[in-house]
Parts: structure tokens; C-alpha cells; sequence
């Protein structure tokens, strides 16, 4: 059988074309009788009816579509996309998720098509110093948009969801003086589109005010970048942990910026004779599954990510006329998770 219409509904259930695109295409169903809607409904279901989604936009003047741009499709950002998601589809509007790769081109183009109407709204998931000229416009004209970001801006525009690393990281620190740890190495991805120091000074920024005073230092030699398109992520951050291992050997803690690369960062950590929890700590970011069959277990900064998800998601929706809420600037905490890897134990 062909595709099911309108007309094929009507002709069995002896009323017009008007009235069944009215309870099966349109929000103003509640125009029809209940026990006319309930009819139409079951012959609709019967003949495997469903309706044109690009038909509906026509009319509506909407695509009933939410764009969503991540730098890539990691763990972190899986998390954030499935629960919105399922957040988006339980309203009835269809999400796309891009990753960007950190290419202006491909966030540029996604920004483009969501000012040309073929999504009703738009929400980064990563907005910071690199990006956030390619919103400009889409906050100008008053397109629904809703931004995730961390970083410590001059101006933050409204809808956006700031979540804020400070005491996480001020907590941690100081937890691993209080265990007696002293030399700190530091693991992390680029993130910049255009200058790759660029891309973790603000982080370095924030390390290294954030251990100030401290008993603690951060070795300059132990800084590890990468490349966030080098081959063999994980083969790349074993090789260059093992290296700066031997390199640097009064390092005792490992920060690790993706949770991800815990496994390769564990494996050359342990082939460099070091004993993570006994001589030599580690930490990460993120909340991961994974984390949970690591030995020693990890400690780790995340966010409340369901949290922040469902705050997005009501800015979003609240722009879409679908729902209440109070709008504006919204700051939520990241919160410190402590775990063996980062407490002393006495040696076996």
C-alpha cells in the first residue's frame, strides 16, 4: 500500500478533510467532539497514517526541529544530547545533533541554516571566546537559542547556562595537599579554532590562580596537549603520559581533562612504576560509565548534567511558547567527586 492521505481517512470516517487534518495534523484538535476525534484517531491508526512533518512546517510556519551543535560526539557530550533528546521528543519536536570538530565552516553552516528557518531553534552546547560571533546573529533576531558554556566571559548573552569549575577545581586542589601531593602534571584537548595556545589558556589561567598559595605546583614541562584530530586519541595520550613520566619524575598527580582517556593514562602510569592512590595520584573530569570499572576508582569534577539539561531545555521551550520559565542567566555548580585515585593508601 501507498502512502496513506488525509482524504483516504475521510472517506471512511464520512467527515471532511478539514476536520480530520484538524485532529490529526494541528494542536487545535480540541476544536472536534471527542467521540468524532477518537474515530478519526482509530481509523488513522488502522490505516497506518502519519503525518507529513514538511507539510505541517508549511503551514505552521515551523519545522517543530531544535538544531544542537557539540564539538564531538564524546561521552560528555552524548550524555547531554540523549537526555535532550528524549526531553524534545516527549514535546513532539525532532532534535539534530552536529558535531563540529571544532571547524568555523561546520558551526558556521548549521548557525546558517537555523537563520534560514529550517530549525526553530538552536542550542550549543560548548559556546565560548572562539564561537560566539557565529551566534550573533541568531540573538539579534530573537531566534530561540539557549548556550552551555564555562568559560569566564566579559558579557554572557541571555539563555545562557554558565557552570562554574572554580570551587570543583579550588576543592580538589585542595584535597591533594591534604594528601601530601606536591607536583602536578595536566592533560588536556585543544579547543580553539584558530590559535591552539589560545585554546587552554583560559584553563591554564584558572589552574594556575586557583593554586596559588598552595603547597601545590604545576610543572611546566608536564603540560600535555592534544590535538583533538590526532590519530589513535587514546594511543596518543599513553605514548605522550608515558613520556612525560620520564621526563618529569617529581610529578605526582595527573589531571586529565576527558574521562575518556582515563584508561591509556592508568596503563602508562602503571608501566612507569608508578602506584596511583599509593605514590602518584590521578583525577579527571566528567561522569562517565567507564569510570566505574577503573582500579583504583577515579576521582573526578562533573557537571549535573540531567540538571543542566533540563534547564536548557525549559529556556528553549519557554521561547517556543511552550512553556514557563523565569529566562535569563543561569549559573550552576560543578560538583567533586573523591575517590582512591586521589587518596593515600598505605602500600601493600
Amino acid at each position: 500500500m501507498g502512502t496513506v492521505t488525509l482524504r483516504q481517512v475521510a472517506e471512511l470516517t464520512g467527515k471532511s478533510e478539514a476536520t480530520v487534518s484538524l485532529v490529526l495534523n494541528s494542536r487545535q484538535f480540541h476544536r472536534v467532539s471527542p467521540r468524532t476525534r477518537a474515530m478519526i484517531q482509530r481509523v488513522a491508526a488502522e490505516l497506518g497514517y502519519v503525518p507529513n512533518m514538511q507539510a505541517q512546517a508549511l503551514v505552521r510556519g515551523k519545522t517543530r526541529s531544535i538544531a544542537i551543535t557539540a564539538i564531538g560526539m564524546t561521552p560528555f557530550y552524548n550524555e547531554y544530547i540523549r537526555r535532550l533528546t528524549h526531553l524534545f521528543e516527549a514535546r513532539h519536536y525532532n532534535v539534530f545533533a552536529f558535531e563540529t570538530m571544532l571547524s568555523p565552516e561546520r558551526e558556521k553552516q548549521v548557525v546558517t541554516w537555523v537563520s534560514q528557518g529550517l530549525f526553530d531553534g538552536c542550542i550549543c552546547l560548548e559556546y565560548n571566546y572562539s564561537n560566539r560571533d557565529f551566534y550573533e546573529g541568531l540573538v539579534r533576531s530573537g531566534t530561540p537559542h539557549v548556550f552551555r558554556g564555562w568559560n569566564a566571559l566579559e558579557f554572557y548573552p541571555e539563555h545562557m547556562i554558565r557552570v562554574d569549575y572554580r570551587s570543583a577545581i579550588s576543592d580538589l586542589f585542595a584535597h591533594l595537599e591534604e594528601q601530601g601531593y606536591r607536583r602536578l602534571s595536566v592533560i588536556i584537548d585543544s579547543s580553539s579554532y584558530f590559535v591552539e595556545e589560545d585554546a587552554f589558556s583560559v584553563r591554564k589561567s584558572l589552574y594556575y590562580e586557583l593554586i596559588h598559595n598552595r603547597r601545590l605546583v604545576i610543572d611546566p614541562e608536564a603540560w600535555i596537549t592534544v590535538p583533538i584530530d590526532v590519530e589513535n586519541h587514546l594511543r596518543y595520550c599513553y605514548e605522550k603520559t608515558r613520556e612525560m613520566l620520564t621526563r618529569c619524575p617529581d610529578v605526582d598527580v595527573l589531571i586529565v581533562q576527558s574521562a575518556s582517556e582515563i584508561p591509556a593514562v592508568y596503563k602508562a602510569i602503571a608501566e612507569s612504576g608508578r602506584r596511583i592512590g599509593i605514590d602518584f595520584a590521578v583525577a579527571t573530569f566528567d561522569r562517565i560509565p567507564m569510570l566505574d570499572y577503573m582500579t583504583p576508582p577515579v576521582s573526578y569534577i562533573y557537571e549535573p548534567s540531567e540538571m543542566v539539561a533540563d534547564i536548557i531545555a525549559g529556556e528553549m521551550l519557554a521561547q517556543l511558547h511552550e512553556s514557563h520559565s523565569p529566562g535569563g542567566e543561569c549559573k550552576v555548580k560543578a560538583l567533586l567527586a573523591l575517590n582512591a585515585s586521589t587518596r593515600r593508601q598505605s602500600e601493600r
